[in-house]
């Protein structure tokens, strides 16, 4: 009798100890919240589960994340890439183009003649396109056009023919505003496309540029003459 209860005296020892090592390898295992509390470990992202509506794609931790923002436009999980967040650091720009270049570009567009247009911030990469046959120059936009742009395209027509451009050059440019300068004079003399270079200090006047630019301007014409 006496053998009996000590030996349930040891197997409940045994089963609370085996309850202790549970308990904290488990509270070990699960994540904790900022108040000390526990919660449950998140389930593992899947497009399966993410389609039967059982889990959501996971949100980064990042300084710039911010889950409760309601979207214009709900965003389907399952087309972004591994590794995207749900939301970008970026922002709209309050502007596009600087005061003194938003007075040109009013100044150019009304010296410009009937049926042409102006497109200001035009990339190489969009204007020119690479004609050679090397398999190692074809597989993508050369680096060098690829983060250039020109100040102002002069298109016309209803397809936007490009007839010149201009470029708004300023005083002090450093050694690496030079070297894209000699980038885009090459690749538009190598295009046959004009490229004028203007001082942004000068007072341009609509019949200032008219003069200037008058050459240019029947070029604009005679890209729009029927052939």
């Amino acid at each position: 009798m006496i053998a009996a209860t000590y030996a349930l005296i040891v197997l409940a020892g045994v089963a609370v100890l085996l309850v202790t090592v549970i308990r904290a390898f488990h509270e070990a295992l699960t994540p904790k919240t900022r108040a000390g509390t526990t919660r449950a470990a998140p389930i593992p992202f899947t497009p399966a589960r993410a389609a039967a509506g059982t889990v959501r794609r996971p949100v980064p931790s990042t300084p710039y994340a911010r889950p409760n923002r309601p979207s214009a436009e709900p965003v389907n999980l399952l087309l972004l890439p591994d590794g995207m967040p749900n939301e970008l650091p970026v922002r709209t720009r309050p502007f596009l183009l600087t005061h003194s270049e938003a007075a040109f570009l009013a100044t150019l567009e009304a010296a410009l003649p009937a049926g042409s247009r102006v497109l200001p911030n035009v990339r190489l990469n969009d204007l020119f396109y690479i004609t050679t046959r090397h398999p190692s120059q074809q597989n993508g936009p050369d680096p060098r056009l690829r983060d250039t742009h020109v100040d102002f395209l002069v298109v016309s027509g209803t397809a936007l023919h490009p007839v010149f451009a201009i470029e708004l050059g300023r005083a002090g440019h450093d050694a690496q505003q030079q070297a894209r300068d000699a980038v885009k004079d090459v690749a538009f003399r190598s295009a046959g496309l004009p490229l004028v270079r203007l001082r942004a200090e000068r007072p341009l006047t609509v019949a200032a540029l008219q003069a200037e630019l008058g050459v240019y301007f029947q070029a604009t014409a005679l890209s729009r003459a029927p052939a």
